[in-house]
C-alpha cells in the first residue's frame, strides 16, 4: 500500500525530472557535441518515466534531422543508442537506417590505430587521440544494434571497442582508474583518474552489460571489469556525497557531475541487478549531492567546464584542479539519469 510519504517523495522527484527536462530542453542539438548524447538518453529516460510526448518529439526532431544529412566527424558523439531506442519505438524504418550507416561509418571508414579507432582525425591536436568518452558513446550502441537487427556480431564490436579503449586508458602502475585520453602518436596518458571520464565508462560498461547476454563468452569478463572499476570508484566518494575532480587527488575539487554519474551508475546496476545490495548507500549519498546542486529552475551547478585532455600550456593536474564551473550539457544529462533512475527505485519501493 502506498503511503503518504512515499507518494510525496515521488511527487518531488517526478517534479525534480519535470525541471531539469524543462532546462535541458532549451539547448540546442542540431551538431553533436562531447554531453550530448546522455543528454538526449536522460531525455527520453523522462519522457517515458513522465509519459511526456513533448519531450519525446523535442529528442526526435534532432535525431530525424541527424539521419537525414551526410556522416561528418563529429558524428562519432551522435546518441546512437537513442536513435535505435526512437525507431524501435515508432517503428521508423529512416532512423533504423540511418543507425546503420552510423555502425558502418564507426567500423569502415573512422580511422584507426593499430590498438583503437581514431573519432577525431579533424582536428589536428586530437587526430592521433583516444578518449574515454567513446566507452559511453560506442558500445551501448553497438549492443543495442545486436538487439535491433539479430546480428551477434554487434555485441563482438560492442566489447572490442570497450576493451580496446580501457586497454589503452588504463595506468596499472599508477591506480585503478583510467586516463581521460590517450595520444597514440606521443604515446602519452593524459589526464590520469579524471571523474567524469571514469563515469562516463562507468555508465558504459553498464549500458553495454544490460544489453549482453549473459552466456556470451566475454560476458564474465566485461561483468568482472565492471565491478573493479565500481568497487574501486566508491572507495574515493566524498563524505558529502562527491567525488573529487581527480578521484584520486584531494587537493581537487569536489565536483557535482561527479555525483550524478556514478549514482546514475550505481543505481542503474543495483535495479539490473549486476551489483549487489552494498553499493545502495554510495547511490544513495551521490543522490542526495546530485539534488543539493539542483536548483528550482533544474540549474545542475558545480559541474567542470569542457575538459580538453592534453592541450594545454599547464600541468594536466593544473589544468583539472582550476577548470570553473558551471551549469552545461553533460551535467544536465547526468542529472537527468540519476533522477531517472531514483525514481524507478521509488517507484519499485512500492511494488
Amino acid at each position: 500500500m502506498t503511503t503518504a510519504t512515499t507518494v510525496a517523495v515521488h511527487s518531488g522527484t517526478a517534479e525534480l525530472l519535470r525541471a531539469l527536462v524543462s532546462r535541458t530542453t532549451e539547448y540546442d542539438f542540431t551538431v553533436w557535441f562531447w554531453g550530448d548524447a546522455i543528454a538526449i538518453d536522460g531525455l527520453l529516460d523522462a519522457a517515458e518515466l513522465l509519459d511526456d510526448p513533448s519531450t519525446l518529439a523535442f529528442c526526435e526532431r534532432f535525431l530525424r534531422t541527424w539521419a537525414d544529412r551526410p556522416l561528418t566527424w563529429v558524428d562519432h558523439l551522435t546518441p546512437g543508442s537513442a536513435v535505435l531506442r526512437v525507431a524501435e519505438r515508432t517503428d521508423d524504418v529512416a532512423l533504423q537506417e540511418a543507425a546503420g550507416r552510423l555502425a558502418r561509418w564507426l567500423g569502415e571508414q573512422a580511422p584507426r590505430s593499430a590498438r583503437a579507432p581514431l573519432y577525431r582525425p579533424d582536428i589536428p591536436m586530437y587526430r592521433h587521440t583516444v578518449w574515454v568518452d567513446t566507452i559511453y558513446h560506442v558500445p551501448p550502441f553497438y549492443a543495442r544494434l545486436a538487439h535491433t537487427t539479430g546480428d551477434p556480431a554487434y555485441f563482438d564490436r560492442a566489447l572490442e571497442e570497450w576493451s580496446s579503449h580501457t586497454r589503452l586508458l588504463a595506468a596499472p602502475e599508477t591506480g585503478p582508474f583510467l586516463g581521460h585520453s590517450w595520444d597514440t602518436g606521443m604515446r602519452m596518458l593524459h589526464g590520469y583518474g579524471w571523474g567524469r571520464g571514469v563515469g562516463w565508462a562507468l555508465y558504459g560498461m553498464i549500458e553495454t552489460l544490460a544489453l549482453l547476454p549473459t552466456d556470451h563468452p566475454r560476458y564474465p569478463w566485461a561483468l568482472a571489469e565492471m565491478t573493479a572499476m565500481a568497487d574501486a570508484v566508491r572507495g574515493h566518494q566524498d563524505s558529502t556525497g562527491f567525488w573529487h575532480t581527480l578521484l584520486h587527488d584531494k587537493e581537487s575539487y569536489l565536483e557535482s557531475s561527479t555525483a550524478s554519474f556514478f549514482g546514475a551508475a550505481y543505481y542503474k546496476a543495483l535495479r539490473l541487478g549486476l551489483l549487489d545490495d552494498s553499493y545502495r548507500p554510495t547511490a544513495d549519498l551521490a543522490w542526495e549531492a546530485t539534488r543539493s546542486r539542483i536548483d528550482p529552475d533544474g540549474d545542475f551547478w558545480g559541474v567542470s567546464a569542457c575538459t580538453y585532455a592534453g592541450v594545454t600550456n599547464v600541468d594536466d593536474v593544473i589544468m583539472y584542479r582550476t577548470l570553473p564551473t558551471e551549469v552545461n550539457v553533460w551535467g544536465q544529462g547526468s542529472a537527468l539519469r540519476i533522477t531517472g533512475e531514483r525514481l524507478l527505485l521509488e517507484q519499485g519501493a512500492d511494488a
